[in-house]
């Protein structure tokens, strides 16, 4: 007896169903279709399609897979069916219409790619969810596959899907660049702008059979959150830079005009198409004078060109900071109830507005510029007080020695002469005993603006001490100038009383000294009594007198 043919149907490791064409009730299920489904044969026989299918895609199956006519090749479609334990598997069906024993039948194989459609949804819900873009490039430029691209590319690549990405993004020359260069064999990784946002962008070549670049790989990773932070890191280290310079030329430097010019500069050139003023401000608050203004035009780069390009590092990507102080700044310097100068930068527009992060660089420049203020304001009184008599407020013996050095200097060298007046008040030393020395105090104050009245506007009066003065007289014509300097030291009308707390009292000088020479001695010879390189003038008569007010 012949053996038996053995069933194929069931032999083969397939899933595979029949269907009856005209009822579109299955006939047959074997093994692996009944594992695929959860169901036993029998449970399956007499079944539809649309019993065992996703709800939302009962029609679907009843319509192209459940009556697929005689089409060829076969009709192979994707499809979701439903186990009896609710859960879903993922079926690519390939159904065919074939002669049967009853009639017409629909053979269909059963491919179960659940594992396949789960891990692809796995990455689309990764690739949503980060900001991550990938797609295949062929060298005609166009995109074969892609995966998370972003709306505006999606975009133009759905209403052109005929036209190459050189085409159609010819408005990115960056990014086509990178396109061209990357096929060319090279694998590149660059930083890149494109639709207002910055994207890490790395391009894999990959080669044909004949060694040529077929296909291009792209990895688009948006970045401009990280960007935008190295930016602001980047700007505050230069921020940061150039206030630790600018603090130590306040702390070393020693002109007060040069530092000013420096920070207004160094303000125009980091804040760029700004044009900076500062200006001095009085005890009351008003300006007083522009200490330094800079405009756009003042400011040029190291090669002589005119700069206009701002802060240094942006190449590929330039983020823009939140505006958040508009097109004006103004910053005061110096302490809070009394500043010293006022720093004023504006930008108008088209001009982008100032960020936070500017207004905070201004202040920091502001605040360094107030204490340099206050340091040369606190040197300039210390360095005046040294050189000055505290009493009279008249230059001291240390000024007087200092300017007649000069003087005696110049004139060796130009032939000039220079004369000096030693002046002390009769009867003074009557006032401090009969009415104190207060009343001696103020009577020298008194006589000190009356004795700068006496001589020439160029003439220094100093106090030497006590109640000696001294006048210095430079460019002196002849012994009769200086002769006649004196002549009106003690032509002032010091008879008028000189009134006081406790007294009113008058002094004229006693003697007046000159020391006219050609060829001048040197300070420390003038700053001595008088020799007989000097002639005595006094006044007639005493001319001192007091009486008291009490």
């Amino acid at each position: 007896m012949a053996q038996e043919r053995p069933d194929l149907f069931e032999l083969l490791n397939l899933a595979v169903t029949v269907t009856d064409f005209r009822t579109g009730r299955l006939r047959r299920a074997n093994a692996a279709a009944c594992a695929l489904l959860g169901r036993s044969e029998a449970e399956l026989v007499g079944t539809h399609w649309q019993d065992v299918a996703a709800p939302e895609e009962r029609a679907l199956w009843n319509e192209e897979i459940h009556r697929p006519g005689q089409q060829n090749p076969p009709l192979r479609r994707l499809i979701r069916l439903r186990r009896p334990d609710h859960s879903t598997v993922h079926v690519f069906v390939t159904s065919a219409t074939v002669p049967g024993p009853a009639g017409r039948e629909i053979l269909s194989q059963l491919q179960d790619v659940s594992d396949e459609i789960t891990a692809n949804d796995r990455l689309r819900l990764i690739l949503d969810n980060t900001p991550v873009s990938m797609f295949l490039v062929d060298r005609s430029g166009f995109v074969l596959a892609s995966e998370g691209l972003m709306d505006a590319t999606l975009t133009r690549l759905a209403e052109h899907p005929d036209i190459s990405v050189f085409t159609l993004f010819q408005d990115l020359p960056d990014a086509v660049g990178l396109l061209q260069d990357a096929f060319a064999g090279r694998p590149l990784h660059h930083v890149i702008e494109a639709f207002g946002r910055c994207f890490d962008l790395h391009l894999a070549p990959i080669p044909g059979p004949d060694g040529e670049v077929s296909y291009l790989t792209c990895v688009a990773t948006d970045v401009t959150e990280r960007q935008e932070t190295l930016a602001t890191l980047r700007t505050r280290s230069i921020e940061q830079t150039l206030v630790a310079d600018l603090g130590q030329q306040a702390l070393e430097g020693l002109d007060a005009t040069t530092m000013w010019a420096h920070a207004g500069q160094m303000l125009a050139e980091h804040l760029a198409g700004a044009t900076v003023r500062i200006h001095e401000l009085d005890d009351a608050g008003q300006r007083t004078r522009t200490l330094t203004d800079v405009s756009p035009a003042d400011v040029t780069s190291a090669d002589g060109a005119q700069a206009g390009v701002g802060r240094s590092d942006r190449t590929w990507c330039t983020p823009q900071l939140p505006a958040a102080s508009g097109h004006d700044l103004v910053v005061a310097t110096g302490r809070g109830d009394r500043p010293s100068a006022v720093i004023e930068v504006s930008r108008p527009p088209p001009g982008p507005a100032f960020s936070e992060q500017d207004a905070q660089f201004v202040r920091s420049v502001g605040a360094v510029l107030g204490a340099a203020a206050m340091r040369f304001r606190t040197e300039d009184e210390i360095r005046r007080q040294s050189l000055h008599d505290g009493l009279t407020g008249l230059p001291n013996r240390t000024a007087l020695l200092d300017r007649l050095d000069r003087a005696l200097r110049r004139a060796r060298g130009d032939g000039t002469r220079t004369g000096v007046l030693f002046i002390d008040l009769d009867g003074f030393k009557a006032v401090n005993d009969t009415f104190g020395h207060q009343a001696g105090d103020e009577l020298l104050q008194t006589i000190a603006p009356r004795l700068k009245h006496a001589v020439r506007p160029g003439d220094l009066v100093g106090r030497l001490s006590g109640d000696e003065f001294a006048v210095l007289c430079e460019d002196i014509d002849s012994p009769a100038a200086i002769e006649a300097i004196a002549d009106r030291v003690l032509a002032t009308p010091w008879t008028r009383p000189v009134c006081c707390a406790s007294a009113r009292s008058c002094c004229r000088p006693a003697s007046a000294l000159r020391c006219p020479s050609r060829r001048p001695p040197t300070a420390r010879i003038c700053s001595t009594p008088p020799t007989s390189r000097c002639t005595q003038r006094s006044a007639a008569g005493r001319g001192v007198g007091w009486r008291s007010t009490r």
